[in-house]
């Protein structure tokens, strides 16, 4: 059997920063299923909990792994084709470290970092200085997703008001900066440019960027479209459009949907799947990311989700998805049965 995938790369991210970080018995059965469905790529979403030597109390008691750990799961993907990727932030989503006062220099409010603070570059220097050391990838996710508040807090009290897209570009110049000086190509959510283009709005289809903003952007930097929502191929075309006013280094974030309560909503992922690969598939889109997600504590196992996954395997290595297709293979990439997996929701 010889079939061509539609996309280069297709991978899964796995959180592991609400209550919930993988062992290495439970990363090595998501690496064998997902090596047997045909993914390329594992990102591992970590917002603390990753040892950082200068920084003891960064994820402290969180469950952290440490670099020994990092190298033996990158050992252990790379050994059945998978490539591992930290998928870290360096801007917003990093409320658990401010609980400890000795990150209080880097707070700006809420739950992001502050910006144009020296003292902030000198962690992400580390971050990316660990990663660098510990994988064979040299691709890493950034983050810099939902920062809401930026320029808001102790930044507004210490420069005063100051245009928050200039403070968002300013800050991922230097973060880029950083990521570079240690080998690494960065990849980052996009909502952000959006948002403040567009009075906090992400999908507000066709959106007229300025000019600036395209030309801060590196030719090397992949921009990545999240939605986990829409059931209209329209929606993914626009926002697809709006993406290329700004580089063509696109990928594109669905979601299988763990992130709701006690139970998988497969049902809704099942439905949202076939329109964003529609669209994906006509806009040239070749870098693919399922996200599984665990808000709110992670009650929803992760390895419920695993219908939702070969849903999108089987759409990257077919012409779509059909019922009898679907059903054999998940037989023999999970040894179980679709039917029975999609009774949990």
């Amino acid at each position: 059997v010889e079939e061509t995938p539609a996309y280069r790369d297709l991978g899964l991210m796995a959180d592991c920063s609400r209550g919930a970080v993988l062992n290495r018995d439970g990363f090595c059965k998501l690496v064998v299923n997902l090596a047997r469905m045909g993914y390329t790529v594992l990102q591992l979403y970590i917002e603390d909990v990753y040892e950082l030597p200068e920084y003891p109390y960064f994820g402290w008691g969180r469950g952290r792994y440490t670099a020994e750990d990092m190298r033996w799961m990158d050992d252990f993907a790379d050994s059945f084709g998978i490539e591992l990727i930290p998928a870290i932030q360096t801007l917003a989503h990093l409320r658990q470290i401010f609980r400890w006062r000795v990150f209080r220099d880097v707070h700006d409010l809420d739950d992001i970092l502050l910006a144009g603070e020296e003292k902030t570059y000198e962690l992400i220097d580390a971050m990316f200085r660990q990663f660098s050391s510990c994988m064979r990838s040299r691709r890493i996710n950034i983050g810099m997703d939902e920062a809401h508040l930026v320029g808001l807090g102790k930044y507004l009290d210490q420069n005063g008001y100051r245009d928050r897209m200039q403070i968002m570009l300013d800050h991922f110049s230097r973060v880029h900066e950083l990521a570079n000086k240690h080998g690494l190509h960065p990849m980052m959510w996009s909502d952000m440019f959006f948002r403040l283009a567009c009075g906090g709005e992400y999908y507000a289809g066709k959106v007229d960027l300025s000019l600036e903003v395209a030309d801060r952007i590196p030719k090397e930097l992949t921009l990545v479209y999240w939605d986990y929502y829409s059931l209209e191929t329209d929606r993914y075309d626009e926002m697809l459009s709006s993406h290329k006013l700004l580089t063509d280094n696109i990928a594109f974030a669905g979601g299988v949907w763990t992130w709701t309560g006690f139970c998988p909503n497969s049902f809704y992922s099942r439905r949202i799947a076939p329109a964003a690969w529609q669209s994906c598939s006509k806009n040239g889109i070749d870098t693919i990311i399922i996200t599984a997600w665990g808000d709110d504590g992670t009650e929803t196992s992760l390895f419920s989700a695993l219908p939702g996954l070969q849903q999108w395997a089987e759409l990257s290595y077919g012409k779509g998805s059909n019922e009898d297709m679907l059903e054999k293979r998940f037989a023999t990439c999970v040894g179980a049965s679709y039917s029975a997996f999609l009774e949990l929701g």
